[in-house]
């Protein structure tokens, strides 16, 4: 199966199991080439996490609204997202007795990020999550009744304002549908599904005055507006994007595969720039399926010392530990797998660490893996990640790794265990590494989001270098870019949010209907 067709059938899954109302709004929906002579007061190139919010409440100002869509359904990467959230200041929160603020969670943003997101947006974000966040609950929301919460798989906030529903992405979805429908019914707002937006269209003086569209079959029309939202996502899907704007490949394509970078695309031949590439942050953990890569994950690797407290070690290409194993520090692990040529590392570990250790691998994003998986992994070599040997340097060699440097790593680590002292500063060390057979799992690292977006002002108009606004274009959610958004760390709940936020902002205030 080719990786547009693997990513496919996730998002298919992931539509089978969401919620059954999802999608059905673009039956009737307005296909490229059909006449239209009045030009729309809004139009937004992209329906998904920042795209529906934008046109939903521009349509309730009375806006007539026009959402270009490439895929034949709305709702981008709702279909595989896991829908968390994190917003200060809520009515779930004040029921609950948590005291927070934008003010708190701007800080917390910015101290995990090492103060290098940007402020200016993330002041945006903060201050507009808490009534999106409302509004969703206020509209049939349902998050997990134990939440919120300081985080899980990413670095913890100082407050208890982390939530989603167990139902994700669909969740959301859901009800951005049932907002919108009452818009279409109306006629306020048209849906052009299937169809790509392949030039904005300018007047003599540069302003944006609307979008030239390409549909199935490749029909050719121009929609015409006074505001052109892009909103159209990132380009995790676009494995040559990827690298060129953050200097790093991609190892996997689990996301969404219209995640092209249209909208980079788009904005920079009418104008604008890129910034954020350099912000580049790995997630840390992933088991390729294939040597060939981007390709699918296989397995995920069990890493943070707050959910299992490790019993292996972390190694290089050339045999060397580079990362304290029991740091609580999820960015700590991915800044330091940002270092490594290639962005991957091997976990290393002894027969009787491996009988005697909690589990270690398991499944990702609905891929089952079991214990038995594991061990048939290691009895065949699967696809080179998991390798065994009789020694060390027998380990070494089927593994990739340098065996002179790893034998001399297992042999301080095991000094190290016996004296109960760690160069590293490493605590936690229940076994040493000396029973044969020898094992090691390469890790490589995996992407959902894209950290290079388009550079707007304060009010998400996309400018020039110079700092100059592109008159009448806008631009919000992934195509802003984490690195913008999150800076160079990975914030739970700020890529959901600020889409969610900043969509209803320019809905509902900046932009001129």
């Amino acid at each position: 199966m080719n990786s547009f067709s693997a990513s496919k059938r996730l998002l298919l899954n992931a539509a089978a199991a969401g919620v059954a109302a999802a999608g059905t709004l673009n039956l009737g929906a307005r296909k490229a080439g059909a006449a239209e002579d009045k030009p729309y007061d809004v139009i937004v190139v992209g329906g998904g996490n920042a795209g529906l919010p934008t046109a939903i409440f521009a349509a309730a100002r009375g806006a007539r609204v026009v959402v270009i869509e490439a895929s034949g359904q709305i709702g981008g990467t709702l279909f595989l997202s896991s829908g968390q959230m994190s917003a200060a200041g809520t009515k779930l929160q004040r029921s609950k007795g948590i005291e927070d603020t934008p003010q708190i969670h701007f800080d917390d943003v910015m101290r995990i990020s090492k103060g290098t997101a940007d402020p200016v947006l993330m002041r945006l974000a903060v201050d507009n999550a808490a009534p999106v966040f409302d509004w969703l609950m206020d509209n049939g929301l349902k998050v997990d009744p134990k939440h919120p919460v300081t985080g899980t798989t990413h670095e913890p906030y100082s407050r208890e304002r982390y939530a989603w529903s167990k139902n994700g992405g669909m969740a959301i979805l859901k009800i951005l549908e049932d907002q919108l429908k009452p818009h279409v019914d109306s006629g306020k707002v048209t849906l052009m599904t299937g169809t790509e937006a392949a030039e904005l269209l300018k007047d003599k003086n540069g302003d944006v005055i609307g979008v030239a569209v390409r549909g199935e079959g490749g029909k050719t029309d121009k929609v015409m507006g006074r505001n052109v939202v892009l909103t159209c996502g990132g380009y995790t899907y676009n494995p040559k994007m990827f690298e060129e704007l953050e200097h790093a490949k991609i190892a996997t394509n689990i996301t969404y595969p219209y995640s092209q970078g249209a909208g980079i695309t788009l904005a920079v031949a009418a104008g604008g720039y890129v910034r954020g590439g350099d912000k580049h942050t790995p997630l840390f953990g992933a088991v390729l399926a294939e040597r060939d890569t981007p390709t699918q994950l296989r397995a995920m690797v069990r890493h943070f010392p707050g959910d299992r407290p490790p019993w292996e070690i972390i190694v290089d290409a050339a045999g060397k530990r580079f990362l304290r194993e029991d740091i609580l520090s999820h960015d700590a692990y991915e800044q330091a797998l940002a270092a490594q040529p290639g962005e991957r590392c091997w976990i290393v570990f002894d027969a009787e660490i491996y009988a005697k250790a909690p589990r270690l691998v398991s499944g990702g994003f609905g891929a089952p893996w079991t214990p038995e998986d594991t061990a048939e992994a290691f009895k065949t070599g699967d696809v080179a990640y998991f390798t065994s040997g009789d020694t060390i340097e027998a380990l070494a060699k089927k593994a990739g790794v340098d065996a002179k440097g790893l034998a001399e790593t297992v042999a301080a680590y095991n000094k190290a265990q016996a004296s109960g002292t760690d160069a590293l500063g490493r605590k936690h060390m229940p076994l040493p590494i000396t029973k044969a057979p020898f094992y090691a799992v390469e890790l490589h690292s995996w992407a959902l989001t894209s950290y290079a977006g388009i550079a707007v002002d304060g009010e998400l108009r996309v400018i020039r270098q110079d700092g100059t606004p592109i008159k009448n274009l806008y631009a919000a959610g992934e195509l802003l870019g984490m690195g913008q958004m999150m800076g160079r760390a990975v914030c739970g709940g700020m890529s959901v949010t600020p889409a969610l936020a900043l969509g209803r902002l320019l809905g509902t205030r900046l932009l001129k209907v």
